[in-house]
């Protein structure tokens, strides 16, 4: 399969190390110094099966009208908030487009990847998504163009959401006298082994939550802190809220 890939940033770089040994990958990113490729210095024959768009919204504008060419192309687009109405303004009309949110783990294949396809799209196309999809991770296909600024503030933002966590977990225990390096080192494999438990055993967070909490134990304590009149989950709705509005934002562009 060729595969163009527009845009070689953080997201783009991820995607691509999973597809690297199955696709034949092209990249063009006119926006990255060491990447100076624009569609211009493809040859002139070259015509891929898809075109993954990981550039920025914020310029898309500027960028897709030279694709318009590549007429029987699958377009998987990346860009958070853009809808396909935008797409098929740049593009044009009959365009077969596929919307994906991925997120930052893809880049070690435990990414979380929602996926919607428009009108044009046929079975073919489902399946070319689909396969690229499991090489990072899981995916679903969503009911609704609609849920998209959701999931981009729950999955799409939310590694950021749990490195930060990290970050916190690391600053309180030299706080509390541990070194940087030992805080460090404990902060992150507490992480990486409570979202195995999260992966690996058929329970609820609720109930694994639950399962290392015994009353009137150290953790009964600080989860007094942490769940005090619901702070923390309306800090995340709030934190969500103002993630998927902003998707929103980006999608008028």
């Amino acid at each position: 399969m060729r595969v163009l890939l527009i845009g070689f940033g953080a997201m783009g770089g991820a995607l691509l190390k999973g597809w690297v040994d199955t696709c034949e990958v092209a990249i063009v990113d006119p926006f990255k110094e060491d990447c100076a490729k624009t569609i211009d210095d493809l040859p002139a024959d070259y015509y891929p099966d898809v075109a993954v768009i990981a550039v920025k919204p914020q310029i898309l504008d500027q960028v897709m009208p030279a694709y318009a060419k590549f007429k029987h192309t699958l377009f998987i687009s990346i860009a958070a908030g853009v809808s396909t109405q935008c797409f098929t303004k740049w593009l044009g009309d009959g365009i077969r487009l596929a919307r994906v949110m991925p997120n930052l783990p893809v880049i070690v294949k435990e990414g979380a990847c929602a996926y919607i396809l428009n009108q044009y799209c046929t079975k073919s196309d489902k399946e070319v998504v689909e396969v690229l999809l499991k090489k990072v991770g899981i995916f679903e296909k969503l009911e609704s163009e609609a849920l998209f600024d959701a999931v981009t503030a729950l999955s799409g933002s939310g590694p950021a959401y749990v490195y930060y966590l990290c970050e916190c977990l690391e600053q309180a225990g030299v706080k509390l006298g541990l070194t940087p390096e030992l805080a460090k080192k404990f902060a992150r494999q507490t992480i990486i082994g409570s979202a195995t438990t999260l992966k690996e055993l058929p329970l609820e967070a609720s109930q694994l939550r639950a399962n290392v909490t015994s009353k009137g134990g150290t953790t009964e304590a600080a989860l007094a802190v942490l769940m005090q009149n619901n702070s923390l989950q309306d800090l995340f709705f709030a934190a969500l809220t103002a993630a998927c509005n902003r998707s929103k934002e980006l999608g008028a562009v």
